[in-house]
């Protein structure tokens, strides 16, 4: 997985990926995280504002959508009960 946030590219396998302006920022931030879990909190704070609920599942329903386009084998994992990381 490539990612290039000056060009908001995303590339697997030397294929481009699409993604939402939401989903690329999570996947920047974990991919910033070089390996350590970054957690739902984090994630929601730093790609979503001070408003959004904290009780809301658009985390959760982001990292779906994103591993369904980044497909096999998957490269974003869930630590349960901490977050999420990169394989």
């Amino acid at each position: 997985v490539e990612l290039d946030p000056a060009r908001r590219r995303l590339t697997r396998d030397g294929n481009q990926i699409e993604l939402a302006r939401k989903e690329f920022a999570v996947l920047e931030a974990l991919m910033g995280a070089e390996g350590a879990t970054v957690s739902a909190e984090e994630l929601l704070e730093r790609v979503w504002d001070e408003h959004t609920d904290p009780f809301t599942n658009v985390v959760r329903m982001t990292i779906m959508t994103l591993r369904r386009k980044l497909g096999e084998p998957p490269v974003v994992q869930t630590v349960i009960g901490v977050g999420y990381r990169m394989a």
